[in-house]
């Protein structure tokens, strides 16, 4: 009897193993497919819309207010520049002339230096009657710091600083400068600055240096300050810095009260006393005087006196954007002119900025002193910086020359009539 088998033949494996095995040979022997390289398209921005363009390209607000503009400048900043010197044709100026004088600009101003370059002019207008113009002030303007001394040729000195703060007055009062005998002539010559404040404001050292006098002036050793009773209370500061050999000192008058004594050391801002009106006065104020030694003169019990005074105008730190005018007034034979009154006008506003007079002199050991420097009859100070016309009176006749004021600095002009001509030329 046959035998059954219950697997899958031998020769059925063998041969399904060749049947795969020559699948794989055909499918690797296929020739390969066509490569294909996709080139990306170009895409094209999205554009945004602005809907407050698109609002405005519409109309919209065309009829609302318009806006303010400002331009804006296309070209450089060019600075005005003015001529050294103003043509003259030697004819006089007449009163309505002067009156209407334009404004002129002023560009890289410099000191006007003597003996004076610009001509003088003759005009018929009276000094009498012009007047200070300048508005009133509450606040003085913020002080240069001291010293000060930018004048090329060294003459300046501005080595102290105001007695009196700028939130009160620290300017002497026009009306009785140095060297002057006050309004109609009734006061005595004046040596020195009075800055009127009410009895209380601080008065302060003016540089730094040593007390030699603070005392009230009527009951000290049962006499007066130097033989006056006129001062009241007063302070002297010897100053530490001195200037062509002599020493510096200030003075400071009709204090309310004194709080230094002597021999004391101050710096300089250091409150010293009060501003009063003990002594001789019209109402309170504190007087303040500059005074030089004598010449090598280091005695420690040297003081100088009455007749040692100088302007301090002149020893005083200006303003911020203020200068001074120092001059001499002569006459037709060179000679100094007393008690002749002097305008400063502004050119660039036609308003006059200060008055003064000339120095009166009495020949006599109190007189009050030219500048060591300059030599002046008379200076005006916190002149603002710029253009100006400065009037003298000379014997009924009106002289004018036109100056430049530089900040801190001293502007020196001469005013004189022309000689008479020489018979015979």
């Amino acid at each position: 009897m046959q035998r059954q088998g219950n697997g899958i033949p031998a020769i059925t494996l063998i041969v399904l193993a060749l049947a795969g095995f020559g699948f794989l040979l055909w499918y690797n022997a296929r020739p390969a497919q066509e490569l294909r390289v996709i080139v990306p398209t170009q895409i094209q921005p999205t554009v945004q819309v602005n809907a407050w363009e698109q609002i405005l390209a519409e109309g919209f607000g065309s009829n609302s207010t318009a806006l303010p503009t400002v331009a804006i400048p296309t070209m450089g900043f060019e600075p005005p520049t003015l001529a050294a010197q103003e043509p003259f044709d030697g004819t006089a100026i007449s009163a309505a002339a002067l009156a209407q004088a334009t404004a002129t600009p002023l560009s890289g101003a410099t000191p006007t230096l003597p003996p004076p370059t610009a001509p003088a002019l003759v005009t018929e207008i009276p000094l009498t009657q012009i007047y200070v113009t300048r508005p009133p002030q509450q606040w003085a303007p913020p002080p240069l710091p001291a010293p000060q001394s930018r004048d090329p040729l060294g003459r300046d000195h501005y080595y102290l600083i105001r007695p009196v703060d700028s939130n009160a007055n620290n300017r002497g009062l026009y009306y009785y400068p140095y060297g002057s005998d006050g309004p109609e002539n009734l006061w005595r010559i004046h040596a020195g600055l009075d800055m009127s404040n009410p009895i209380g404001e601080t008065v302060r050292a003016a540089g730094d240096g040593t007390v030699v006098w603070a005392a009230d002036g009527l009951r000290v050793q049962g006499g007066f300050f130097q033989e006056t009773y006129s001062y009241g209370n007063v302070v002297v500061i010897e100053h530490d810095f001195g200037y062509d050999n002599r020493r510096i000192f200030s003075l400071y008058a009709h204090l309310a009260l004194v709080n230094v004594v002597p021999g004391q050391q101050v710096v300089s801002g250091d409150p010293i006393g009060l501003v009063g009106n003990t002594g001789r006065v019209t109402g309170p104020h504190v007087h303040f005087e500059v005074r030089l030694g004598e010449r090598g003169n280091y005695d420690p019990a040297y003081r100088p006196n009455y007749g040692d005074t100088y302007n301090p105008v002149l020893w005083m730190v200006s303003y911020v954007g203020r200068g001074v005018i120092a001059g001499r007034v002569l006459n037709r034979s060179g000679e100094l002119v007393m008690d002749a009154d002097v305008t400063i006008r502004s050119r660039a506003t036609g308003q006059v900025v200060d008055t003064t007079s000339t120095y009166i002199y009495q020949n006599t050991g109190v007189d009050v002193n030219p500048d060591p420097a300059w030599q002046e009859n008379f200076a005006v100070g916190d002149i603002p910086v710029g253009r100006h016309e400065v009037i003298a009176n000379i014997g009924g006749e009106t002289v004018s020359v036109i100056v430049n004021v530089i900040e801190g600095t001293t502007t020196f002009v001469e005013l004189s009539l022309e000689a008479p001509p020489t018979p015979g030329t």
